[in-house]
């Protein structure tokens, strides 16, 4: 549901009342902006987090060019959260307590979600999840927001297009059995591509390995027997280094048919190390820098080339995305409070600002598509985003956008599908 202007002004009436009564001093020096992320840098999402954090310190960069946010620098603070749950955890809890950011990002998978999010949500800290889609995340609780799409959104639209799009019949799956992205993503996708072919045995194989498998013998031994009954191989690499792996493997036994990775695979580094293996494969995704949808997602292709020298992706528009709902939020907040009260604000009167602004803000214009999340009270996934889903194609060793699907484009098929995941009662 959408929420009006109305909503928001009276919101922010009752905010600036509270608020005014705390106003004690003017002309206070302007404090900077404390904003921190869990980046992982090595370990399982190192590879997603080195880029994620391209995107979020680019952003930064960019404000702080341009003389910070009514004058006040945005500090930014990363820690590698090294891939580890209990690294996470104390990452969280020093960001939290000890450097007492205003605001959280970073994760690049829920089952890293689940070591972070419950310790900024006790500390009544915002945290975005970064490009982590599994829509659970958000029952944490009420400081706990997507920036990306969830896989409910995902796992229904790839579904849709390659029932309708490429005209599939039939499919063999391989999945992460160990990741939560890649179990509820491959459920999703199954229940929805049944759904669109009005086929109930639509999925003639499924298969699984365990995160950190480098050999797929026997799944893809499988998958080689009933190869003449199918028309692709769909897979939901919760990482970009599996996809290119199995997919080698995959051609060397002797599988043809085209491959289909969820957005785990929208990596260069798919296309470096999987060669002629991953080329013609599609890629369900949440960006394309060949192909910006938007004015702001065109600036901000071109600001990232200027930066790094090369063209961003998908987790390079979520690290991006990320910080610009927090810096849009405290933007919002001093512009309508003013700089007295905001300056008046104690942390966790910050902190739940920043939260309120998120859920009820009607739409962020600065991120590279627009933003709003629905109404807590209403939506089947709270604090998750509509957000459109990009559909690519390895062709030439690049990595290049094929077409969009709107969330209403899926809108009434959602239903539908959750219902038949058990996800929702029928």
């Amino acid at each position: 549901m959408r929420k009006s202007n109305f909503i928001v002004f009276v919101f922010f009436i009752g905010l600036v009342l509270f608020f005014a009564t705390f106003i004690s001093t003017f002309g206070q020096q302007k404090e900077p902006l404390l904003i921190g992320s869990i980046w992982d840098q090595v370990g399982f999402g190192g590879t997603i987090g080195q880029i994620c954090l391209k995107g979020s310190q680019l952003a930064v960069d960019l404000v702080n060019e341009a003389g910070g946010i009514f004058g006040r620098k945005v500090e930014y603070i990363n820690i590698d959260g090294q891939s580890e749950l209990d690294v996470i955890a104390g990452a969280a809890k020093r960001l939290a307590e000890e450097r007492k950011v205003l605001a959280a990002i970073g994760s690049e998978d829920d089952s890293l979600t689940s070591a972070s999010g419950p310790v900024f949500q006790a500390n009544g800290t915002v945290f975005l999840t970064g490009p982590a889609t599994t829509p659970t995340q958000p029952e944490i609780g009420e400081y706990i927001f997507m920036p990306a799409y969830g896989d409910h959104i995902q796992g229904t639209a790839a579904a849709k297009f390659c029932a309708q799009e490429l005209g599939w019949k039939k499919v063999a799956i391989l999945y992460d059995a160990a990741s939560a992205y890649s179990v509820y993503l491959s459920k999703a996708f199954q229940e929805a591509f049944k759904y669109f072919t009005n086929d109930p045995s639509a999925i003639v194989q499924v298969e699984s390995y365990m995160t950190g498998d480098m050999t797929f013998t026997a799944q893809l031994t499988r998958i080689r027997s009933v190869q003449g009954q199918i028309d692709a191989f769909v897979t939901f690499p919760p990482e970009p280094q599996d996809a290119p792996v199995y997919s080698k493997q995959a051609r060397s036994l002797g599988i043809t048919v085209p491959l289909f990775f969820t957005d785990g695979g929208d990596d260069k580094s798919v296309v470096e190390v999987g060669g002629e293996a991953v080329e013609g494969a599609y890629i369900s995704t949440q960006f394309a820098g060949d192909a910006p949808t938007t004015e702001v997602g065109k600036q901000f292709v071109l600001n990232y080339k200027n930066k790094y020298k090369e063209e961003p992706g998908c987790f390079e528009s979520i690290g991006y995305d990320s910080m610009r709902l927090v810096l849009e939020s405290i933007e919002a907040i001093i512009g309508i409070v003013g700089e007295e009260v905001w300056d008046s604000m104690t942390l966790a009167q910050k902190r739940t600002a920043i939260r309120n602004t998120l859920q009820l803000w009607p739409v962020f214009k600065t991120t590279t598509i627009p933003i709003s999340y629905p109404d807590p009270e209403t939506a089947i996934y709270p604090r998750v985003p509509n957000r459109p889903v990009i559909f690519k194609q390895i062709k030439n060793g690049e990595l290049r956008y094929y077409t969009h699907m709107e969330p209403e484009d899926i809108a009434n098929d959602i239903t539908p599908v959750l219902k038949a995941m058990g996800a929702i009662k029928k």
